[in-house]
């Protein structure tokens, strides 16, 4: 989107987008025309924000803009994915500075789901170019804002350091999680205490990591079930639970229905 030539306009989105970022990427500027945004979702790298380094990760959210030196390089062996915001109009620097990633600062972010939500949000309203688009993407900006603030982890280095601990367990629970069977378990692997395991990942997700390990297992479970040719022991040993009343008893306190049922409700019913 362009920059209209009204000057009443509160709020302008000129460019809103992601990019993946190639290994050598890198990015100097002395200032930018507009105040810009930018939140990674993906990769490792370096924001240099008026002198000031800052790591950049996943949950990441920056922002530069008018007499901002900056420079962006990715340190990773991957992509860098980021999204990022750029807006004019006359409230776009007051709008920008009372969030808590403007005016050249960098936040790290819990609600990594609900950022990249609204960002989406933003792009597709952005691209419909009506007559309420520019009005639209005004209202929505204001409020991407306002949710980078709500999510902005507060306490500076010790907090930043507890999301990270919890997106290393969040990432290591979805990719091993049949075969892993308790949180002990988990923690060993981890390298952490248990007690601290489950305090930081329920700070951060609202429930148990052993919920949630239970919730990716049952889900997984329940694929393997809509195969009319599947027992229920062998997705309980496939899941490398020994006792396949203990499988039954998970799913049930999942689903809300015994795993018969359930294949017998996805019209696939055979018996243990």
């Amino acid at each position: 989107m362009g920059l209209p030539g009204s000057s009443d306009r509160g709020i302008v989105t000129v460019s809103v987008g992601w990019e993946r970022c190639a290994p050598d990427y890198f990015v100097e500027r002395d200032t930018f025309d507009f105040e810009c945004m930018e939140f990674v979702v993906e990769g490792q790298g370096i924001a240099v924000l008026n002198g000031h380094e800052f790591l950049l990760q996943r949950g990441a959210v920056f922002s530069y803009g008018p007499g901002i030196s900056h420079r962006i390089v990715n340190t990773g062996e991957g992509p860098l994915v980021k999204y990022f915001l750029d807006c004019g109009g006359k409230h776009a620097h007051r709008q920008f500075a009372n969030c808590s990633a403007g005016g050249g600062r960098k936040v790290q972010v819990g609600g990594v789901p609900e950022v990249t939500s609204m960002f989406e949000m933003l792009i597709q309203n952005a691209r419909n170019e009506s007559q309420q688009s520019d009005r639209i993407c005004a209202y929505l900006v204001e409020a991407l804002l306002q949710k980078v603030t709500e999510q902005t982890i507060a306490g500076g280095t010790a907090d930043t350091r507890a999301w990270t601990t919890y997106h290393r367990i969040l990432q290591h629970i979805q990719e091993h999680y049949g075969r892993i069977k308790t949180m002990a378990e988990l923690a060993q692997e981890m390298g952490v205490d248990p007690a601290y395991l489950s305090r930081v990942f329920r700070r951060f997700h609202h429930m148990t990591p052993y919920q949630y390990l239970m919730r990716l297992k049952m889900s997984y479970a329940a694929s393997l079930l809509l195969n009319p040719n599947t027992l229920v022991k062998e997705v309980a040993a496939e899941l490398d639970f020994s006792d396949p009343f203990h499988f039954s008893r998970s799913f049930k306190s999942i689903y809300g229905m015994s795993p018969e049922h359930f294949m017998r409700r996805a019209g696939g019913a055979k018996g243990r």
